[in-house]
Order: structure tokens, then sequence, then C-alpha cells
């Protein structure tokens, strides 16, 4: 009887309190105006803790059901019915984050001013996020109007992770559209980019300015064509990647940037291997412009001739003089058949050819009858591209003041022969580094024509016009 007694005891101890259908628990007496009434001091009240997925795989869950979502960090209450559920989060972690790196954003496509913007997502890296939720955001642009930014509601990571906004509107113009951002305790200006889209009038391919040479079956290395501009409205482009015609094998890149405000250049980095000799297109189509750059290809086993014009770039240049005798010839050796014809300045077409043969009666020395005395208009050649009257072939130019500056810097110089003027001396010439070689092919006279100086010096032509007189360089 005494043990009965004693678990009756102990039972109702555990009971809680029952008066006129309320109930209370750590007390004796309820608040009048509650059911249940957890009464206490150094604790509170603890809600079942479930995942999102636990959350769902409760059974009919009633119409006020609420529980602590371990996923959402939420408190969140069923306000739906136990066949249709409506969970709503009563109160949720805030989110914080320690930094926003608004320098830091990258956009998922290009910006451009006066074109419709849609799907167009900005992302904007954080760090120190503590799990927290945030709100949606939507926030019009300053500086260049006419943008809307909007994020939706979401959760921050722990730790690092990004804010996606999506773009829409139409900008107004070129320049920084800004956003005035303020989140998880952090804010900054995020200054989206806005261009204008590059255009240009001209595009001219066949000035273009070759460096390095390509032959057959060589991987081409240090192989780039400068391709002139005019009309650059200082825009972007995308770039662009052409592989060869005619020639195949080899791929032309030129990067991605904007062009100048007015003329410029764009530099086409070549690679790849050239399958054959001959001629190897690009149709290159950038800026509204398009042309043809074509590029020579040597046959495998050619002599390539070549001198530096700064410390890191060396040039291609054509192993003979124009118009000499026999191309077979050894090109770094003087002789009669490399020393090459006579060109006035600004002229495409020679007017006094080269020597003959080796003897006095083929030094073709005398006066020219049709020599033409009237000087050729300023920018007959230029410097900028190669101009229809530059009788160099395709691939090839006139070279340019600097760039013979450049050579005469950066080569060393060796005489070859002996220097004496005479009509017959074909055996002197200026070796340039190891790859080039200069005839003293002596000069023609201005006023007839008439040899000079064979032997003794010689005379090569840029395409840079002094600005004194019209005379060259």
């Amino acid at each position: 009887m005494k043990n009965t007694l004693i678990a009756l005891l102990c039972t109702l101890v555990l009971v809680p309190e029952l008066l006129l259908g309320q109930y209370v628990i750590g007390g004796k007496l309820p608040d009048p105006s509650a059911v249940l009434d957890v009464q206490g001091t150094d604790g509170g009240l603890l809600l079942p803790r479930l995942s999102t997925s636990g959350r769902n795989t409760i059974i009919s869950p009633a119409t006020g059901l609420m529980i602590m979502n371990t996923t959402t960090l939420c408190v969140e209450i069923n306000i739906g019915t136990s066949a249709v559920p409506e969970w709503n989060q009563i109160a949720c972690r805030p989110g914080i984050i320690g930094t926003l790196d608004c320098s830091g954003l990258t956009t998922s496509a290009r910006i451009e001013a006066g074109q419709a913007v849609a799907g167009v997502n900005v992302s904007v890296p954080y760090s120190g996020g503590n799990g927290g939720q945030y709100k949606g955001q939507v926030l019009a642009s300053s500086g260049v109007t006419g943008l809307t930014a909007t994020l939706a509601a979401g959760y921050l990571a722990e730790g690092t992770g990004n804010l996606t906004f999506e773009l829409t509107g139409t900008p107004s113009g070129p320049g920084a559209a800004n956003f005035s951002l303020n989140i998880g305790g952090q804010n900054c200006t995020l200054a989206v980019p806005v261009v204008v889209i590059g255009t240009i009038s001209t595009l001219n391919c066949t000035g273009a300015s070759v460096t390095g040479t390509l032959t057959s079956g060589q991987s081409a290395s240090g192989v780039s064509a400068s391709v002139t501009y005019t009309g650059g409205n200082g825009g972007v482009h995308t770039g662009q990647t052409v592989t060869s015609t005619g020639v195949t094998g080899l791929t032309a890149t030129v990067a991605a940037g904007s062009f100048a405000s007015g003329a410029g250049n764009l530099t086409y980095n070549i690679t790849g291997t050239p399958e054959s000799a001959g001629t190897a297109s690009f149709a290159l189509n950038i800026g509204g412009q398009m042309c043809t750059l074509n590029m020579n290809v040597l046959p495998s086993g050619t002599i390539v001739c070549s001198a530096k014009i700064s410390p890191t770039i060396i040039k291609t240049f054509m192993c003979y003089n124009l118009g000499v005798a026999n191309e077979s010839a050894d090109p770094l050796t003087p002789s009669w058949e490399i020393n090459g014809g006579y060109w006035q300045w600004g002229r495409k077409v020679s007017p006094a050819p080269g020597p003959t043969g080796p003897g006095p009666g083929d030094t073709n020395e005398g006066a020219i009858t049709s020599w033409n005395t009237t000087i050729a208009l300023d920018f007959s050649w230029t410097d900028g591209y190669k101009t229809p009257n530059d009788p160099c072939p395709s691939g090839f130019r006139v070279p340019t003041k600097s760039q013979w500056d450049g050579v005469i810097a950066n080569n060393t110089q060796t005489n070859l022969g002996t220097f004496l003027l005479n009509p017959t001396n074909y055996g002197a010439g200026k070796k340039i580094g190891d790859n080039l070689m200069l005839p003293a092919a002596g000069s023609r006279n201005g006023g007839n024509g008439s040899l000079g100086n064979r032997g003794f010096n010689g005379f090569y032509l840029s395409s840079t016009v002094s600005g004194v007189n019209t005379i060259s360089y």
C-alpha cells in the first residue's frame, strides 16, 4: 500500500494544473487569457525544429501548426488547411554581411547605350554572410538613367557569396548606370558600364603592316598584321577571330577593345600552320566595315630576311631590292644580280633599270630619256598605311623613317667589300644584323636620272616626307 500511494502522488505532481479548462506548466495559476500558460524564468518555449523537407512530410498539418524551419531559419505557421498547407514565415534571422564589393561586379552581357536590356544579370560579391534572409529590392539608375535593377528576396550564404540583380530598361546614353545598394548592413554604389557600339568609316587591309614571316609547313610565331582604320567613334568592339582561305591552316585574331576616336589600327595576331605556299586571305568584318587581309606564305625552305626595328620587334624585309636581275642569287652577298632598279619617291613604276650584267656595257648608268622631273605629291607614299602608289608587292610596303631609324639603332652593321665609286663596283654593301644586306647601289640624279655613287654608297627611300620642300627621308 505504501509503495502504491507514493507512485500515485508522483504521477500527480507532473500533471499541469487544471483550472476551468485552462492549463499551466511551471506555475499555479494560468493567465486568464491563455488556454495554455507555460511559466518560467530560466528557459523558453522550444518549437519543433524541422528542415523544409522534414516539414513537408508532416501528415495533414493542422491550421495554426507552428515549427522552427532550420533550412530558412524562420518560425513558420500553417495559415492554410491540413489538406492544403500554406506555411507563412512569422520571424526570420535577418541577413547580415561583412563586406559588399560593388567594384567586383560582373555582368552577363554588354550593356549598350540606347539598346533595350532584357535578361541581363549583374552579380555583386559579398563576404561574411550569416545565412540570414534578405528582402528583395527594385532600384532605379542614376547617372545613365532608364535602367532598373531588381533583386529577388532570398538568403545569404554562410561566408562568401553573390547577390544577383536583373537589369531591365533602356539606358539613356553611355557612361555608368549607378545603383545605391543597401543590404545586410552594408552599402555601396554599383556602377554598371554602358558602352557605345564601336563603328569605323574605313578599314584598310591593303595597307596592312606585317610583322614576322609565314612559311609553308612552319608554325606561325610572332606574326601579326596591323590594319589601319579611319572614322572611329571611340566605341567598343568584341574582337574577331577569322580563319584563312586560299592557304588554309591559319587564324587571325584581334582582341576585344575600343576604337580610337578618328584614325587608329587593329593588330591581328596570326597563329596556326599554313598548309602550303601562296596567299592566305582573311575576311575581316569589324566596326561595320569589311576588307580582305592577304598575307604572303613563303615556300618551305625559303630564305627569310629580317631586321630588328626595336629591341623586341623583328620585321621581315624583302631579301632583294625591287628590280633585281636574279632572285635566286645569295641575298647576303653583294653582286650585280641583286643591285636592283631605281625609283623616284612617290612613284609606283621604276623609271631607271639596274645593271644587266657585270661588264662596263651593262651598267645602265646614263641619263634616262623618260625621267620624270615633276616631284610626286605629298602622301603619294605615307606612313599610316600602304598607298596605291606603293611599289612593293602584296604583304610588303616602303618602310617608314621610324622603322629605318629602328634598323640603324638595333642591329649590328658590317661593311662588305670595298666601298669605291665605280659603275661596275657591285661588291660593296652593308650587312644589317645576320639576315639583311643593303647593296651600295648608289643613286640617280634628280634632273636627268643618270647614275651616281654606285659602289660608294646606297640611298634607300622611306615613306616619310620631311615637310621641308617636299623632301623625303
